[in-house]
């Protein structure tokens, strides 16, 4: 047996050999050489995949994945024990995987939640290199994770309804993988990265504006990362531009947290949504401090400041007290740091803008003063929202089917009720 290729990243090593034809009488991994079952600790996922037909030589794809788990020690035990019971979940898929994260209320404990309440299904985003790879993967693996009509389709067609229907994003609801009931999301890492950069949909870039749970990490040096630290910067600066001169901790966390709620009509139909879901995801467990290690590092550099200029030191009722300049010259820069397309949006309402000076901050200095101007990004923020929302609203019907879209629909409105009968 040869090996004919080799890569590895930070997320994964990826192996490739040549294995002569052999018989049921020989064991496959009997022909593994022993310095690879030598290195590789009993921990690691290892999956191969090779065709039962034809083939003289064929080749067989070994796929490490590598879970980067140095900060879950700080987590809160029960996202520590979240994670030891999800991270095994993902090592089930066989399709192609760049980022797995879990998300929503099934992992990151709410406030007002109650031990007797119903279990929230575990929200599960994952980032695919191509969405037709996994989905070509996924329905020989998992067929019975898609409705008839979605089988029907073939993975070319789930594909371009993916990738052209929506938010960008596919999603199987009210599954079963290792016993817990989840609902994934997949999107390709392009799509991904475009609208945590761009803002194109703000759907999924709203999503991981919040805490969440990592369960397979993208390298350190990959462009991923990069867009997701890019996300958390244009969404401090957002907030940031709604917040007064002086507040507190916890009024920030809720403006950033609220960003993607503002303009999703789910807030306004009655069942879809909590009405109390901002308060309470700031106000769950683990949340404060999640939400410090994702801005906490930037907050310096957009000139936040605590009690006058004194060190950072985090009050645990969320109280701190922050403060930032009012001046023209602090809100352009903030302002110059959001995304393009928002930014393009905006400037529609202020004809002194010329398109070609939107790059620059100097351009803005006059408008920021404007009394409107705090409402226009709003506006326009929502406008971004609204449309890919619906769409991916009125998708799900389609993705799930209509009977787990029912079940799942009705789950929303009880929360919902709870969620009025708790003001």
């Amino acid at each position: 047996m040869a090996l004919t290729s080799f890569r590895a990243t930070r997320t994964g090593s990826f192996l490739k050999f040549d294995v002569p034809s052999c018989g049921r009488s020989r064991p496959l991994l009997s022909q593994f050489p022993p310095w690879l079952c030598y290195d590789l600790r009993p921990s690691s996922p290892i999956r191969y995949r090779s065709r039962r037909t034809i083939q003289s030589n064929p080749s067989i794809r070994i796929a490490v994945r590598f879970y980067v788990t140095e900060k879950l020690h700080q987590s809160p035990s029960d996202q520590q024990a979240s994670y030891h019971r999800l991270r095994p979940i993902i090592d089930t898929f066989e399709a192609p995987i760049d980022w797995a994260v879990a998300y929503g209320s099934g992992v990151m404990k709410q406030a007002k939640a109650k031990p007797g309440d119903p279990p929230s299904l575990t929200d599960l985003l994952i980032s695919t290199p191509s969405a037709i790879d996994f989905h070509t993967i996924n329905l020989r693996q998992n067929p019975s994770h898609y409705p008839l009509h979605a089988r029907l389709m073939g993975a070319g067609r789930i594909a371009h309804v993916q990738e052209n229907w929506g938010a960008g994003v596919w999603y199987v609801t009210d599954v079963k993988l290792n016993g817990t009931a989840v609902k994934y999301g997949i999107i390709s890492t392009s799509s991904l990265i475009t609208d945590l950069v761009e803002w194109e949909t703000f759907y999924l870039s709203g999503r991981l504006q919040k805490p969440t749970l990592s369960l397979q990490s993208p390298s350190s040096s990959s462009t991923l990362t990069s867009a997701l630290e890019t996300n958390h910067k244009s969404a401090l600066s957002m907030a940031l531009l709604l917040c007064p001169e002086s507040f507190e901790e916890d009024y920030l966390w809720e403006k950033i947290a609220g960003l993607s709620y503002s303009g999703d009509p789910r807030m306004s139909v009655p069942g879809a949504e909590n009405p109390e879901k901002v308060r309470n995801i700031v106000r769950g467990e683990g949340a404060r401090e999640g939400f410090r290690h994702m801005y906490g590092p930037f907050l310096l550099q957009k000139g936040v400041t605590f009690d006058q200029g004194k060190e950072l030191i985090w009050k645990e009722n969320g109280e701190t007290s922050l403060n930032q300049p009012i001046s023209a010259e602090h809100q352009a820069e903030l302002f110059s740091s959001l995304p393009l397309s928002l930014r393009k949006a905006i400037s529609t309402h202020f004809p002194s803008i010329e398109a070609t000076a939107l790059t620059g901050k100097d351009v803005w200095i006059k408008d920021v003063g404007d009394p409107r101007f705090r409402s226009i990004i709003s506006t326009e923020l929502r406008n971004i929202i609204h449309r890919p929302a619906l769409r991916q609203s009125v998708k799900g019907l389609f993705t799930a089917g209509f009977t787990k879209s029912f079940w799942y629909a009705l789950a929303k409105v009880r929360k919902w009720f709870k969620g009025r009968g708790g003001k």
